[in-house]
């Protein structure tokens, strides 16, 4: 039988490593605050709404309870073939991979895509 203090130090060994691994999976952007109350920063992951989905939970932090108004955004593409090729690639690996049994080969990498925005709240 366990007693109390062992399943209390279990309990808060799990939480606590809980919180960290997701600490560890929401990866966080530095931002820039710019002039006239602007701020800027860039979302990186290895999709394009990845990236997005980043910088956008940046911003989001930075404003707290305010709205995020995005003044301009740029995707940029920095894979090893070009956006095109890497994804006809990509769905070919997957249709040879399905046929033999071996997968698909993942030619990602987790800076693939950059989203730059500039914000402010309001």
């Amino acid at each position: 039988m366990i007693s109390f203090n062992k399943t209390a130090t279990l309990t808060a060994t799990f939480a606590a490593a809980l919180a960290l691994s997701a600490c560890q999976s929401t990866p966080s952007s530095p931002v820039i605050q710019r002039a006239n109350s602007t701020y800027e920063t860039t979302g990186i992951a290895d999709t394009k709404v990845k990236a997005q989905q980043n910088a956008i939970d940046s911003a989001q932090k930075t404003c707290r309870s305010k709205q995020v108004i995005i003044v301009d955004d740029k995707v940029t593409y920095n894979g090893i073939l070009d956006e095109r090729t890497g994804r006809m690639v990509g769905q070919a690996g997957a249709v040879i991979g399905s046929i033999f049994g071996t997968g698909s080969p993942d030619l990602s990498r987790s800076d693939d895509y950059e989203y730059k925005i500039n914000f402010r709240c309001q």
